[in-house]
C-alpha cells in the first residue's frame, strides 16, 4: 500500500472512517483482497473434493466461537486454494449440531471426542485444549491416515499450505516460537506423522502436567529436539500489526528496503516503516490472532478502528477478512454484522 495515503490530523473517529474508506478504496482497485469484499459462497457437498486420503489437515473447536473460525478457515483451504486434502474436525460436545452440517458441506470430516483433562488448577479458559491432542490418536481411529497437518482455529490462513504433506519424513515439523523466550516451537501449526508410541508418550505424561502446563508443553517436553523445523513465516502474530513490530527473522525485499538504498543501516529498536509491515503480511502463511485486542469475533470492524486506532492498516484488513466469511458461513450466534 502507498504510505502517502495518511489520515493525520484527525480525531480517532474520522482517522479511523478515513483509513476504512481508503482501504476499501484501495481493495476494489487492486482486488488484492477480493475475497473479502464479496462474501464467500458455501458450497454444496461435492464427492470430488477429496482426492488424497493419506494426508489430511486436522483443526479442533471446543465450543461454537472456536467452530466458527475453523469454518472460515476451512472454507479457504477448500475454496480458495482448492485443496483435495482430507480435513478432519476434532469437535467437544459444546459444539452445536449446525457446526456439522456446515463442516460437511465443505467436505469436512467431522469426529466428536471427550478432550482429556489439564491440571485442575489450571486456567478454565483453557480446559478443553488438549483436544488438540487427540490428533495423535488418529491414525488408530483410521489407519489410512499417514501425515496431518494440525491447525489451531483462531487463525486465519492466507496461502496454500498443501506443499508441506511433500517434505521429508519427520516425527514433527513445527515453526520456532519466535516470540518466546525459550527455544520452543509452537503448536499452532503442527505436521505429524503419528504412531502409537507417540499417543502412549501423550496419555503418560498429561496426568502429571503442572498447573500452568498447556498443550504447548506437552507437545515440547515430548518432542523436544527431535522437531524439525518450518520457516516462522507460517505462523505469524497480528500483534505486529498493532504495535508496528517486526518479528526477529524478518527481512525485507529489495523493494522495501529504502534505507538500505540511502546507505542507512536502520537500529533494531527503530520502527519499522509502513512498506516494512505491509511485506510482513505478503510473507506470511498464516496469521495468528494474538493481539491484546482479542479475537475477531470479540469486537467488530469499527470498534477495532477505535481502540487501535495507531494500528497498521493490514490488522484492520485482516480482522475485515475473517468477520466477513464468518459472517456468510457460520450459524447464527456468534457474530451478526461485520
Amino acid at each position: 500500500m502507498n504510505s502517502g495515503l495518511r489520515c493525520s490530523g484527525l480525531s480517532s473517529v474520522f482517522k479511523f472512517f478515513c483509513v476504512f474508506v481508503l482501504v476499501t478504496l484501495i481493495l476494489v482497485l487492486t482486488g488484492q483482497y477480493e475475497s473479502v469484499l464479496e462474501p464467500p459462497r458455501v458450497p454444496q457437498p461435492t464427492i470430488s473434493a477429496v482426492s488424497d486420503q493419506e494426508n489430511a489437515y486436522v483443526f479442533y473447536a471446543t465450543d461454537n466461537t472456536y467452530a466458527c473460525s475453523v469454518l472460515v478457515n476451512v472454507h479457504i483451504l477448500r475454496k480458495t486454494h482448492e485443496t483435495k486434502r482430507r480435513i478432519i474436525v476434532l469437535i467437544s460436545k459444546d459444539v452445536s449440531s449446525k457446526y456439522h452440517s456446515s463442516f460437511k458441506s465443505l467436505s469436512a470430516e467431522v469426529i466428536q471426542r471427550k478432550p482429556m483433562g489439564l491440571h485442575p488448577e489450571a486456567n478454565k479458559d483453557y480446559k478443553n485444549s488438549l483436544l488438540k491432542l487427540e490428533a495423535f490418536r488418529l491414525s488408530e481411529i483410521d489407519p489410512s491416515l499417514k501425515r496431518l497437518l494440525v491447525v489451531e482455529g483462531d487463525q486465519l490462513i492466507l496461502k496454500d499450505l498443501d506443499h508441506l504433506f511433500d517434505l521429508p519424513p519427520a516425527d514433527i515439523y513445527a515453526p520456532r516460537a519466535y516470540w518466546a523466550r525459550d527455544e520452543l516451537f509452537s503448536s499452532t501449526l503442527m505436521l505429524i506423522q503419528p504412531t502409537p508410541e507417540m499417543w502412549n508418550d501423550i496419555k503418560e505424561m498429561v496426568p502429571n502436567l503442572q498447573p500452568n502446563q498447556l498443550e504447548m508443553d506437552v507437545i515440547n517436553d515430548i518432542f523436544s529436539g527431535k522437531a524439525a523445523p518450518i520457516p516462522e513465516s507460517y505462523v505469524v502474530l497480528n500483534s505486529h500489526w498493532s504495535e508496528w513490530t517486526l518479528p526477529p527473522w524478518f527481512t525485507p525485499s529489495a523493494s522495501v528496503t529504502t534505507s538500505e538504498a540511502a546507505g542507512v543501516t536502520p537500529t533494531p529498536s527503530a520502527k519499522p516503516s509502513n512498506e516494512e509491515l505491509d511485506e510482513l503480511s505478503l510473507q506470511a502463511h498464516i496469521v495468528h490472532f494474538s493481539a491484546e485486542i482479542g479475537k475477531p469475533w470479540d469486537y467488530d470492524v469499527w470498534q477495532v478502528g477505535e481502540l487501535e486506532f495507531n494500528a497498521h492498516q493490514v490488522l484492520l484488513l485482516q480482522w475485515q477478512e475473517w468477520r466477513v466469511r464468518a459472517l456468510a458461513l457460520c450459524p447464527v450466534g456468534v457474530i451478526d454484522h461485520v
